[in-house]
């Protein structure tokens, strides 16, 4: 049985085409590329400067990145960061002071912003980074202004009514509010965000923040002195990470190049667009109030209208996908949709909901007055319209197209098929176009081959990355890690005198062969004997696209007390669920083979239930500087690798015997 599966259609095999042109360049700063040096910026005379005394020099590229520091300093940082993220306003608050005065300030650095919002987890992370760079199109200084802002407000503005929010700070900073707001909607420089994250990732970016000093990676919230070490090192011409050795692959486990089966979709419930006949159908799974589905229908629906659906090439079909633990709006808004349908006005009120998702988002019974406005806006019976919601007549039609979509595997929108080739998310529409062309012209297997070369790629970085762990236990840093672990899985006692924090994927390979080979000894040796204190939590690689719902399945299974068992279910049966789109099914079907009240585990998967808790780990684990996994956390001390038991064992002796 090969360990390695690919599961293409799962993950969408978009996602590996995203760069599917000529790499990203790891960016060289050369002052010649440089739009302004210190004698360019002049700031306006209503502006605070964005860094203390006005004497650093700031300024942006022509590649419109920002930068603070002497452009000729031996040392560049490139910060790879998220304006939502916690642990990079951790950063900046508790780190960042110190680095900039004595690196920066200090000529021997110079330090480049990129973005990289999580957008899975961080739903105005995206605009926060757009509001920062249209803060810069006013001066640079103003950047770094927004920049400061953004991190010392994130729980403001970390809900709805982020740009409202932004507006405020540019009026406090003087900025031209107007001009201001009008930038918010550029979509030139929401592409140039969304540029950067495909850079980053090119890059092997999962979690934020996350550094290259001179091209060397250094990844977390690093503490200051830490980091300032990693400075000098790198300006001495040291190395600050062990370069991977040449990795050995088992070719076995790589299976040969197969065309995935398109998904079989039932027919839209509501009306669709375009020609009938048309030779090629996408379909959309979505949610009314779903942040990216309204950025999907501003930026790339009107696109795919003109240049597909009006053109004769597609047939444009809606499913409704409501997530209702983020946005309890959502299934009423899909309903109201259906009933402004009974009036032949179904696409004019999807387009109304999604332009005033604002106004009923949030809005709880109250969004039905909302809506009964936007029917009479549009011309409808605003009675019949109110009487048909009322009644929840069309309830059942759109619970059909979630339950489809659980079905499918989809865990998040906007999730597109076309001609059954799945896509996730918003994406821009050269990718449509991409896919569409693909079809109509017969070359829809080399797309599929790129993505299998890819992810083959990937394959073999991991394995390289897993074999350049020592062959002991690596030395930890200076001060021992500290995590929380009172609210996680565990097994043995509490009191045990080693605790051992995994992070793990449960569709990644080498999880896998620690989980067949290592783990049970330890269990048996250490931890059933009251050594060990065992915790798990979760790591799920973007390469392994069911891992996050594995993970998911096990924390629901947890609820009913086996989560040890659901693990070892996962786990043992890796190559059954790996890559497939039906994996959540099969998931159910091992609640049921181990006891489980099904109803319960259902109701707690489908739901999403745990999917932040599951982010919220990996973002854990990537501020402490995991990137792959297995990782281990012994008693503060940080373990990499799928390391055999003999090395555990050695290590584990040495702890206790000090």
């Amino acid at each position: 049985m090969k360990k390695f599966l690919f599961g293409m259609i799962g993950m969408g095999f978009l996602a590996l085409l995203i760069g599917c042109g000529p790499t990203a360049p790891v960016v060289k700063v050369d002052p010649g590329t440089v739009a302004g040096g210190t004698a360019a910026i002049e700031p306006q005379a209503t502006a605070e400067p964005a860094t203390s005394g006005g004497e650093l020099p700031i300024g942006r590229m022509d590649s419109g990145h920002y930068y603070m520091g002497n452009l000729d300093a031996p040392v560049i940082i490139e910060e790879f960061s998220d304006f939502q993220c916690p642990y990079c306003a951790q950063f900046i608050s508790n780190a960042f002071p110190s680095i900039k005065q004595q690196a920066v300030e200090s000529g021997q650095a110079l330090l480049v912003f990129y973005d990289f919002p999580l957008n899975s987890i961080h739903p105005q992370a995206h605009a926060a980074a757009v509001a920062a760079r249209c803060a810069g199109e006013q001066s640079p200084m103003f950047f770094w202004a927004m920049h400061d802002k953004l991190f010392a407000t994130q729980q403001q503005w970390g809900n709805d009514q982020a740009n409202e929010q932004f507006k405020s700070y540019a009026a406090d900073m003087n900025l031209d509010v107007e001009a201001f707001a009008t930038c918010l909607e550029n979509v030139d420089i929401a592409a140039a965000v969304d540029a950067d994250v495909a850079m980053g990732s090119q890059r092997g970016i999962s979690g934020t923040p996350t550094f290259f000093l001179n091209e060397q990676p250094l990844v977390g919230s690093v503490p200051a002195d830490a980091f300032l070490q990693a400075v000098n090192k790198v300006a001495a011409g040291e190395s600050i990470a062990t370069a991977p050795p040449t990795a050995e692959i088992n070719e076995e486990d790589i299976p040969p190049f197969a065309m995935p089966e398109p998904a079989q979709l039932q027919p839209s419930t509501v009306a669709s667009l375009g020609d009938a006949d048309a030779p090629i159908t996408i379909v959309e799974f979505s949610d009314y109030q779903c942040p990216f589905c309204s950025r999907h229908f501003a930026e790339t629906m009107p696109a795919l209208m003109v240049q597909m659906v009006q053109a004769g090439r597609v047939r444009y079909e809606f499913k409704d996908f409501p997530l209702d633990n983020i946005h309890p709006e959502a299934r009423s808004a899909a309903e109201a949709a259906r009933c402004a349908g009974d009036q032949d006005a179904y696409w004019e009120m999807h387009d109304q909901l999604f332009s005033s998702q604002t106004q009923w988002g949030g809005q709880g019974a109250n969004a039905a007055v909302v809506f009964a406005q936007l029917a009479g806006g549009i011309g409808l019976d605003v009675a019949t319209f109110e009487e048909c919601l009322a009644s929840g007549r069309h309830a059942e039609a759109v619970q059909a197209d979630v339950d489809e979509g659980f079905a499918l595997g989809i865990s998040g929108t906007p999730a597109f098929y076309i001609d059954g080739n799945f896509v996730s998310g918003a994406q821009p529409y050269d990718l449509f176009e991409l896919v569409v062309n693909a079809i109509e012209t017969n070359t829809l297997e080399d797309l599929y081959r790129q993505a299998y070369d890819r992810q083959v790629e990937a394959y073999r970085q991991q394995v390289a990355q897993q074999q350049a762990a020592a062959p002991q236990a690596p030395q930890g840093p200076t001060a021992p890690i500290e995590v929380p672990t009172d609210n996680w899985p565990s097994i043995g006692d509490p009191s045990a005198p080693i605790t051992i924090i995994e992070y793990t994927d449960f569709q990644c390979p080498f999880c896998g062969r620690y989980f067949a080979e290592t783990f049970p000894l330890i269990e048996q040796n250490y931890v059933d004997k009251g050594l060990v204190r065992y915790v798990f939590k979760d790591f799920p690689l973007s390469i392994h696209p069911q891992a996050p719902k594995a993970a998911e399945a096990a924390r629901c299974a947890h609820e009913q007390g086996q989560f040890l068992a659901m693990h070892n279910m996962l786990f043992s049966t890796q190559g059954a669920w790996s890559g497939r789109n039906d994996a959540v099914t099969l998931f159910s079907g091992y609640a049921a083979d181990l006891g489980l009240d099904t109803a319960q585990f259902d109701t707690c998967l489908n739901s999403g239930q745990y999917a932040a808790a599951v982010q919220a780990d990996l973002q854990e684990g990537s501020a402490i500087g995991i990137t792959g996994t297995p990782s281990f956390v012994v008693n503060g001390q940080l373990v990499v690798g799928a390391l055999p038991y003999a090395t555990f064992d050695q290590a584990l002796q040495q702890m206790l015997s000090e």
